[in-house]
């Protein structure tokens, strides 16, 4: 059975009166994802991340989280950890 790991890759809020989320990524963080996260399509490599809506605000204001879902198979008796970022 296979379930997704999530890695965490920065947080955003919504551009006032747009449909629009704003996503601030760290160049640390952007330095790890093109070194293991890119997807090869047809000979062209390319960057697969949601967007989704929290809850509530976080401390600082953000609205929204940015995250890469990966296709793993998952422990037998538990489930997969989800990396943070």
């Amino acid at each position: 059975m296979s379930q997704f790991e999530k890695t965490y890759i920065g947080k955003g809020t919504q551009v006032k009166d747009l449909d629009i989320i704003r996503v601030s990524i760290s160049k640390e963080t952007l330095e790890e994802i093109l070194k293991d996260h890119m997807v090869d399509y047809d000979g062209n490599e390319y960057l697969v991340f949601e967007v989704a809506s929290l809850k509530e605000p976080d401390q600082y204001g953000k609205t929204h989280t940015a995250y890469i879902s990966k296709k793993v198979d998952a422990p037998k008796g538990g489930k997969a950890k989800k990396a943070k970022g």
